[in-house]
């Protein structure tokens, strides 16, 4: 079996704020995908069927607590909870090292990621390539690794890169983002924690991406 997975727009304009708003640091977050009412069926179903994932959103978890895992508990705790409410279900996880040439699955990636998927078949890791930053306008800077289960660890399999919604059309939000420094916006859950007004769902991101793309829908029909 193969898992494609697609990046929306809006998954990737988190994630790569996320990334860049703290360049000197490791960050992590969470992907989500809608929830579908045969999602228990495809567990039992057939596991050498090709499938797709829509990672249609993302949560920055955290950029100085990352490794501390009663503060994970709640946050995930927070996330299932306004994820159920949207009819979303957690896919994924994704994680930037903090060295600029590191793009491995580390031992705290890896541990975080298996706690993430123990109940999510289709889950998969982000890590992000850090050394394709400056080249947004051409590439996704994610490697996508996959979860092999066996009888008592889980090891992660790298495989194809995600695609982005829209293609190369969407790729040209990557240097938007960093020409507008609309990466200063994004919140994360430590930003919550620090002051709760400050909200992690990144609702204001999100309209700026909706425009974004409502544009090149535009840019398309002329």
């Amino acid at each position: 079996m193969t898992t494609e997975v697609q990046l929306s727009l809006r998954a990737y304009a988190k994630i790569l704020s996320h990334v860049v708003q703290y360049p000197y640091t490791s960050v992590n977050g969470v992907l989500l995908t809608v929830a579908t009412d045969d999602d228990d069926d495809d567990v039992e179903g057939n596991k050498d069927e090709d499938r797709r994932v829509d990672i249609v959103d993302a949560v920055p978890l955290f950029h100085y607590n990352i490794s501390l895992t009663p503060m994970l508990t709640v946050a995930l705790t927070q996330i299932e909870e306004y994820a159920s409410n949207r009819s979303l279900k957690i896919a994924g996880y994704y994680h930037a090292n903090e060295y600029c040439n590191d793009s491995e699955v580390g031992f705290v990636a890896a541990r975080i990621a298996d706690k993430i998927v123990e109940n999510c078949e289709e889950g998969c890791m982000l890590i992000v390539n850090n050394e394709l930053l400056n080249h947004l306008a051409t590439e996704l800077p994610f490697k996508l690794f996959h979860p092999v289960r066996s009888t008592d660890r889980i090891d992660w399999k790298e495989g194809d890169k995600p695609r982005l919604q829209y293609g190369e059309r969407g790729l040209t939000l990557g240097p938007e983002i960093m020409k507008s420094q609309l990466y200063r916006s994004v919140v994360d859950m430590d930003n919550h924690y620090d002051n709760v007004r400050c909200n992690w769902d990144n609702a204001a991101l999100d309209e700026t991406v909706k425009l974004f793309s409502e544009s090149l829908l535009s840019a398309a029909e002329e």
